[in-house]
């Protein structure tokens, strides 16, 4: 026996089957809801459980909830910031870093190595530091959000306003996969930043900004640079670039074997002596 037909012969639907389907399409958009809650619930908890992240304040700032803004106002108080280089410009070493500000291992050396790099290098005044922004979480993993991001760490190293930021931004960086680095969320950070002002926060690209990518990549490619972080040691006055295989571990010692190959002031300040890069 054929079952029945639940359409009326007019080929129109039931009201008791069209009411039974639209309860079914409310049902369908609330379990699509719950999973983008979750979602976003495990994203939020497995930021607070990064080892490098899970322990740092949190501050509320204009509204919106940042980790690091007190241990990077104590980190930064009284350091000397000019452009990308932070400390005594005429320190007898300078470390030179190099970063992407959308890598976890960068982030990971910023937030473990740089306070110890600071307390113990640059506020001495053995050593100074700069930083170089390449781009290799974009073309790796698909997304174009770093190219802004370091427009908008170039823009503020214009007004020696950097590091703060930089440091500010570690603390809270999103997924390596996923476009985060937007205006809005950068503006966002940036008013955690001590001596920062949000509004200077800008991901389009000058030609101020073309010439630091420019110059960075062209150094990038001297010293053969492949990944992030990467860190040399640059004696005074020297242009001898050595590399520090291990910086998580090495770097005082890098220092420290660099500090003696140092020109003297006066021979540093007339230009550098330019030799092949230690490799």
């Amino acid at each position: 026996m054929t079952p029945p037909d639940d359409t009326e012969h007019d080929g129109h639907e039931p009201p008791a089957s069209a009411a039974a389907r639209r309860r079914r399409g409310r049902i369908a958009a609330g379990a699509l809801a719950l999973v983008v809650v979750l979602v976003a619930v495990v994203l939020a908890a497995a930021s607070f459980d990064d080892p490098d992240t899970k322990d740092a304040t949190r501050t509320t700032v204009a509204g919106v909830r940042l980790a690091g803004v007190d241990e990077t106002r104590r980190l930064f108080d009284g350091v000397p910031q000019d452009g990308t280089l932070l400390g005594d410009p005429d320190a007898p070493v300078t470390i030179h870093e190099f970063a992407d500000l959308k890598c976890p291992a960068c982030q990971s050396y910023e937030l473990r190595v740089q306070p110890e790099t600071i307390g113990t290098l640059i506020r001495t005044g053995r050593a100074s530091l700069r930083i170089h922004f390449i781009d290799v979480i974009d073309p790796s993993q698909g997304t174009t959000d770093g190219a802004g991001l370091m427009n908008a760490a170039y823009t503020l190293a214009a007004k020696d306003r950097m590091w703060p930021f930089v440091h500010v931004l570690y603390f809270n960086q999103g997924p390596e996969n996923r476009e985060w680095a937007g205006e809005r969320r950068l503006r966002e950070m940036a008013a955690g930043a001590p001596g920062v002002d949000p509004g200077d926060v800008s991901v389009r690209e000058t030609p101020a900004t073309r010439a630091r990518t420019d110059r960075d990549r062209r150094l990038a490619k001297r010293l053969g640079v492949q990944a992030t972080p990467t860190v040399f040691v640059e004696p005074r006055g020297t242009d001898r670039f050595g590399l520090v295989e291990n910086p998580f571990d090495d770097l005082d010692a890098a220092v420290r074997a660099a500090t003696p190959q140092a020109a003297p002031r006066s021979v540093a300040q007339a230009g550098p002596v330019v030799v092949a890069a230690a490799r």
